[in-house]
């Protein structure tokens, strides 16, 4: 199946769709693999972005199918915070308009095949590739606590498992985690019914975009539309393929600074003054009891609760990635698990491209968002036809 020029993409998020939607642009016959948006599918359907309405857009040649032509192709008006409900709905729009043909089989192995790739699929079929990019998420990179690796999930888990919390109404819970899933999951768990409190281990962070809203017109100085990290650092970031030749030591501090923990000002409200907040302080040990969990904190408390929830995150890793064959993991040059690119996003194996994530480490923190999608994008496309 395919041809020797086919490029296939693993993964159906804003970052391979909007990948699949250049190369298509410009004529390479692509394969998309993957289940359209599966990663946002699965979390609750009353949470909110916390990326702002310019930094949540997919990436198409022409740009005929952004976030603000689907409000006009709706005859909605802009909602920001964007409810997640919102967001899935333009994500299956783009779709459905930009790379119509997704197969949404999930990659069982890829595996080099002389100068090109193989590629088994979970139904049993094959496919050749000339050119493969990687576009898979964060959903394989969750972190979880050493102390927290072998308990039981119905004890304690990583957020990104949960779609509904009805089920914790009237429950004694625990999340620990001071960013943005960690604080909105602990707002739905407490608005559900829930008896919740936080344990974070410094203070919690607001995003305080006052300069935002008060500079005007001049705003856009300050914030470009990417946003991600604060005043002065953003625009770097938003500029990844100049971002990736500054030197590796402040690529690393810009990076941890602009992807530092912090929750959303619009999520405030919903979390201050209305769930118990244990500041300072991080979990020792956890173990299961008869009616649940027994925590030791390292201020020298105890809890006893039902359940734990881990909003602790994700730290990428091409190592996780286990499609992958092995000995091709081994030909990808990486540092510390991120796989080192080029500017067409493209590894040490020639095309073996990786977006999203895992392009952290060369391009900078906006890889992480959703505004990362437009420049991997053009690159890799740029990349195939150079």
């Amino acid at each position: 199946m395919a041809s020797n020029d086919t490029t296939v993409v693993i993964g159906a998020g804003p970052y391979g769709l909007s990948a699949a939607a250049h190369l298509k642009g410009r004529g390479i016959p692509t394969l998309v693999f993957g289940k359209t948006m599966e990663f946002w599918q699965n979390m609750p359907a009353r949470m909110y972005l916390k990326s702002v309405w310019t930094a949540s857009t997919f990436s198409d040649p022409g740009g005929h199918y952004s976030l603000n032509q689907y409000t006009t192709s709706i005859g909605s008006p802009k909602k920001e915070p964007i409810p997640l409900p919102y967001f899935l709905d333009y994500g299956q729009w783009f779709q459905q308009h930009a790379v119509p043909d997704v197969d949404p089989t999930y990659v069982r192995l890829l595996a080099r095949d002389g100068q090109g790739f193989h590629l088994e699929l979970a139904d049993g079929r094959t496919v050749k590739a000339h050119r493969v990019v990687v576009a898979t998420g964060v959903s394989t990179f969750t972190y979880v606590p050493d102390f927290a690796r072998d308990l039981p999930e119905t004890l304690a888990s990583h957020t990104q498992l949960h779609k509904d919390f009805a089920q914790f109404k009237g429950r004694n819970v625990v999340v620990i985690g001071r960013g943005q899933s960690g604080l909105e999951t602990a707002a739905l768990l407490h608005e559900v019914g829930a008896n919740v409190e936080l344990i974070v281990r410094g203070q919690i962070i607001w995003i305080d975009r006052r300069l935002y809203r008060s500079t005007g017109p001049a705003r856009h100085i300050f914030y470009p539309a990417s946003d991600v990290g604060p005043p002065g650092i953003n625009l770097l970031t938003a500029r990844p393929l100049f971002y990736r030749h500054l030197p590796e030591g402040t690529r690393d501090k810009f990076s941890r600074r602009s992807i530092r923990p912090a929750g959303a000002d619009w999520l405030r409200e919903r979390v201050e003054g209305k769930i118990k907040t244990t500041p300072d302080t991080h979990i020792t040990s956890a173990k299961p009891q008869q009616n649940g969990l027994r925590l030791e904190l390292s201020d020298g408390t105890t809890r006893e609760v039902d359940y734990l929830f881990l909003g602790t995150g994700y730290r990428p890793d091409l190592h996780k990635l286990s499609f992958i064959d092995p000995a091709l993991q081994q030909e990808v040059r990486n540092e510390n698990g991120f796989p080192v690119l080029n500017t067409w996003f493209e590894s040490s194996v020639p095309r073996l491209h990786f977006i999203g994530a895992l392009g952290n480490y060369t391009f900078g923190p906006i890889c992480r968002f959703v505004a990362g999608s437009a420049a991997a994008a053009r690159q890799v496309a740029r990349g195939a036809t150079r």
